[in-house]
């Protein structure tokens, strides 16, 4: 199947509808488009949600207006290394997918990082070992993506032992690993090919530690959905197969297992 799980559209920093957003899912031929809206924190930490209601009805409204499967997600924030999101339970009962992942808010590795790359590198484990404990979460997003903060880490820099640690977390957590195939924007210093063969090696220890994957885009237009160019090509010289891939409906089978 041909699905792109990780989208934006104009209910946060996306720059187009959902029904243009689908619209270009069906000229990439695409079989199932997921909208996975940014889901920010008040200064309080509780999530801002009031555009969900909105996302939720447009998305009802384009059904069966195009042959492409329309899935509603939201895309958490990791607010810390205990594994705390912006998504609460009710919030994961009323959308078909959660993404999660480290982002700009991620207190301990974005503010307020240690400064040693050791030190960084035991909360990377502490944080992605809790996210993936954490039940209202289906994806992984953006995995690794460490070059922008204060503190960057080339994925050269990262311990073996620490990507098997963490590999071994997700799969005990049932979590799916995106390959995202902007995850080269983070690191500006560096060439896409160069990271393309860096994220290799460590996406190869997730595959050999049986986590599943998923891809996604990461489009924040109509012009990006489906560009998923990058992120196949990791997956060829990784030699992942379809058996890697979670489908839409293995993936709701496991959100059905999660919820009983």
């Amino acid at each position: 199947m041909r699905c792109d799980l990780h989208t934006h559209s104009l209910f946060s920093d996306g720059q187009d509808s959902v029904w243009e957003m689908v619209r270009a899912a069906e000229a990439a031929f695409l079989d199932t488009l997921a909208i996975t809206d940014h889901v920010e924190a008040d200064r309080w930490g509780n999530p801002i949600t009031e555009w969900l209601d909105g996302l939720l009805r447009e998305a009802e409204a384009v059904r069966g207006k195009t042959r492409v499967r329309l899935l509603v997600g939201v895309e958490a924030c990791l607010l810390d290394l205990k594994g705390h999101t912006t998504v609460t339970p009710a919030l994961y009962r009323s959308v078909d997918l959660v993404l999660a992942g480290i982002e700009w808010a991620t207190v301990g590795i974005a503010p307020n990082p240690p400064e040693n790359k050791v030190a960084l590198q035991r909360h990377l484990v502490t944080a992605y070992g809790n996210l993936a404990l954490n039940p209202w979460v289906d994806i992984i997003a953006h995995p690794f993506n460490l070059g922008r903060f204060p503190n960057p880490l080339r994925l050269s820099e990262l311990a073996k032992s620490a990507v098997r640690e963490i590999a071994a977390a997700f799969r005990e957590g049932g979590k799916a690993f995106e390959l995202n195939n902007t995850l080269w924007w983070w690191f500006p210093h560096q060439s896409p090919t160069e990271v393309l063969r860096e994220y290799a090696r460590i996406v190869e220890e997730f595959a050999i530690a049986g986590v599943p994957f998923v891809f996604g885009s990461d489009a924040h237009s109509l012009h990006g959905v489906g560009n998923l160019r990058w992120a196949e090509e990791v997956a060829r010289l990784v030699g992942l197969t379809e058996a890697h891939f979670l489908t839409p409906d293995q993936l709701r089978q496991r959100r059905l297992e999660r919820l009983l």
